[in-house]
This record gives C-alpha cells, sequence and structure tokens, in this order.
C-alpha cells in the first residue's frame, strides 16, 4: 500500500511541477507580450514623427528654404505627385462648376446644354472666360498670370 501511495505522490508531484511551469510560461509570455506592445505603440509614436519631420523638411524644401542637393532629389517625385493631385483637384473643381452650370439674367439657372432659357427664351450665351495662364517656374503648372504664387508648389511667382 506505502508503495501506491508512493506511486500517486510522485504523480501528484510531477502533475503540480507541469502546472507551475506552464503557470511561469503563461507569466512570461504575458510579459513579452506587454513589452512588445510597448516596442509597437513607440514604433508607431516614431512613424508618427517621422512623417510630421518629414512634411516640415519638404514644406521648406517648396518655399526654397532648404536647399540641399541630396534632399531636392528625393523630393522631385513628391513634386511629380503634388502637381498630379494639383491638376486633378482641378478638373474636379471644373466638373462641379460645369455640372452647377450658371444663372440667366432672368435669374433663371442655365446649365451648359441649354440654348434658350426657360424662364423668359433668351437665346443662352454661355460666358467665355478670358483668363490669361503662365506656367510657373519650378513645377510647370498652368496658373493664372496675375497669381502672387503658384497654387501647385506655393513658390513665389516673380
Amino acid at each position: 500500500m506505502a508503495n501506491v501511495e508512493d506511486k500517486i505522490g510522485m504523480g501528484l508531484s510531477k502533475i503540480q511541477d507541469g502546472l507551475d511551469k506552464s503557470k511561469n510560461k503563461v507569466e512570461f509570455m504575458k510579459e513579452i507580450s506587454k513589452l512588445n506592445k510597448v516596442v509597437d505603440d513607440i514604433n508607431s509614436k516614431k512613424a508618427d514623427a517621422l512623417l510630421e519631420l518629414g512634411i516640415y523638411v519638404y514644406k521648406k524644401v517648396r518655399e526654397g528654404i532648404i536647399d540641399d542637393s541630396d534632399i531636392l532629389e528625393k523630393c522631385q517625385s513628391i513634386v511629380g505627385f503634388d502637381h498630379i493631385i494639383y491638376e486633378n483637384k482641378r478638373k474636379i473643381e471644373d466638373l462641379k462648376i460645369e455640372n452647377k452650370g450658371f444663372v440667366c439674367s432672368c435669374g433663371m439657372s442655365l446649365s451648359y446644354e441649354d440654348k434658350f432659357c426657360g424662364g423668359c427664351g433668351k437665346k443662352v450665351e454661355i460666358p467665355t472666360e478670358n483668363t490669361e495662364y503662365i506656367l510657373c517656374n519650378r513645377c510647370d503648372t498652368n496658373i493664372e498670370a496675375d497669381s502672387k504664387f503658384c497654387p501647385c508648389c506655393g513658390v513665389k511667382i516673380s
């Protein structure tokens, strides 16, 4: 009988050791997980700070304040992106204006497809734009000749 009790005692001891090891492993994994979360949070804050720094430096390059050839070279693709963004936003505004139409002298709203006003019967004359344009010397965007700054890149127009 003592032999059976010894065997049971040894078995229980092994089970207790296994439980203790599992408990330690769980605590270890919790600590690792907690530290990984801190690392991830700090990496995210670092990425935000680097993005903010990059935007700041890029603005200074566009304003002509920073004139470092390596930085200017790295900014060239971004200038191209700015140009594409600007041109597409302009097209969106043009489409909105075209879709909105214009107003007849009698106050009736007209579209660019109308031939005659539905309110007074007057022949519709589409207003023409007599705006003169020049090219920006930095980003080659067509801008209004009386602009003081380029709306795309922000450079002062001389």
